[in-house]
C-alpha cells in the first residue's frame, strides 16, 4: 500500500446535511518525490522511497546529497520507505501527489506527535513553589512544598508526579 507524507496544518470542523459537526484534521501534503526503488532481487522487499519538501544546500549531508544527486531529485526534509503491494510500480524521480488517492474513502493517518520534555510538578499541576516562603532566590526555591504520603511514607500511584510530558496521538 502507497503512502504520502504530509504536515499537520491544524483542526477545523465541517457540517454534514443534518447539521451535525466533525472534527477534521487539516493536512499539507506537497509532492512526494520518489528518490529509490527497491525490488526483492536487490534488497528482498519492494518499497519506495519518498521525500518531499526543500532543503538548503547547506544543510544537506555529502552522503544525502550522493543519494539525491543519483535519483536526480531535489534534496528533501527527510526520506520515508513504503511497501509496495503487487502491480504497483514507480519510478525514480517521479512525483507523487494527493490525486493517487481520488477514488479512496477512508485512509489510516499515523504520526509523532511533538514531546514536551521532562517536566516537574509546578509546570505540569501548577503546584505551588517555595518561592512564597524564601526573601532570596536559593537552590530550592522552584522544589514543590509537598506531595503528600500516605500511612508508612507510602506515595499514592494515583497523585501528580513529575513526569516526562509526551503526548500520544
Amino acid at each position: 500500500m502507497i503512502g504520502l507524507v504530509g504536515k499537520k496544518v491544524g483542526m477545523t470542523r465541517i457540517f454534514t446535511e443534518d447539521g451535525v459537526s466533525i472534527p477534521v484534521t487539516v493536512i499539507e501534503v506537497e509532492a512526494n518525490r520518489v528518490t529509490q526503488v527497491k525490488d526483492l532481487a536487490n534488497d528482498g522487499y519492494r518499497a519506495i522511497q519518498v521525500t518531499t519538501g526543500a532543503k538548503k544546500a547547506n544543510r544537506v549531508t555529502k552522503p544525502e546529497a550522493g543519494h539525491f544527486a543519483k535519483a536526480g531529485v531535489e534534496a528533501g526534509r527527510g526520506l520515508w520507505e513504503f511497501r509496495l503491494a503487487d502491480g504497483e510500480e514507480f519510478t525514480v524521480g517521479q512525483n507523487i501527489s494527493v490525486e493517487l488517492f481520488a477514488d479512496v474513502k477512508k485512509v489510516d493517518v499515523t504520526g509523532t506527535s511533538k514531546g514536551k520534555g521532562f517536566a516537574g510538578t509546578v509546570k505540569r499541576w501548577n503546584f505551588r513553589t517555595r518561592t512564597l516562603l524564601t526573601v532570596t532566590p536559593c537552590p530550592t526555591a522552584f522544589r514543590v512544598l509537598s506531595v503528600r504520603t500516605r500511612l508508612r511514607a507510602k506515595c499514592s500511584k494515583a497523585r501528580k508526579w513529575q513526569v516526562s510530558w509526551v503526548m500520544s496521538v
